[in-house]
């Protein structure tokens, strides 16, 4: 599997490539902080600076499980690279953003983990339990609000966004009936909000939830 991501990844650089626009693959590990410097040399020695990240990685392996449920090892595996990861890999980052006359931080999370709908022991998503997902995007949640802080004075910017239901790799039989009719996003769809985070203007949001452009509760 990760052989196929890999070659996917360069294929799509080189099909890129060929529409002359500028694309590097370059494999890190976010389970293994070691990977990461290599990521940050390359992008100093190419690029100088970082214009915006974007923290999409994630696993979704737990589909069901209840907190009791879940082994150390799986809540490890899925904080390490849903959260941990993603957290350190911004640190490592940092200076680099600082450059930027614009830099935008954005981090996928997903509605599942929302604080207001978890609580709500009435709400329609009360059943969709993953655990350890949740509890990695609720710390994704509380990352993007601290280094909205305090970036927030160089002008970075740091929002959370939710993608939706998007036809991408993540799917598995075992996801939601979300009715008759519902389809999922196509990738460009899916990127849009992430996209128009990555680009706001300088009077743009920050330390925001969002889905579709809109606003959300966290």
């Amino acid at each position: 599997m990760l052989a196929d991501v890999q070659s996917n990844v360069v294929e799509k650089a080189e099909e890129l490539q060929k529409q002359d626009i500028d694309a590097y693959p370059f494999q890190f590990d976010l389970a293994d902080t070691s990977t990461f410097q290599p990521l940050v040399e390359f992008i100093s020695k190419e690029f100088r600076k970082l214009d915006a990240l974007i923290n999409n990685a994630a696993m979704l392996v737990d589909m069901g499980k209840h907190p009791s449920d879940l082994s150390e090892e799986l809540f490890r595996k899925v904080m390490e690279v849903n959260y941990i990861g993603p957290f350190l890999l911004t640190q490592k980052l940092v200076p680099l953003l600082k450059k930027s006359e614009a830099g935008r931080i954005v981090n996928l999370s997903n509605q599942v983990a929302q604080l207001k709908q978890l609580s709500d022991m009435n709400s329609p998503l009360r059943e969709d339990i993953c655990s350890a997902y949740q509890s990695s995007k609720i710390g994704v949640n509380a990352m993007t609000v601290l280094y909205a802080k305090e970036l927030e004075e160089f002008g970075i910017k740091v929002n959370s966004c939710c993608p939706g239901w998007v036809d991408s790799a993540m799917n598995t039989e075992e996801l939601p009936d979300y009715g008759e009719g519902a389809r999922p996003k196509t990738l460009s769809e899916g990127a849009d909000t992430s996209v128009w985070l990555a680009t706001l203007s300088e009077d743009g949001p920050t330390a925001g939830f969002y889905t579709d452009r809109e606003r959300i509760d966290w």
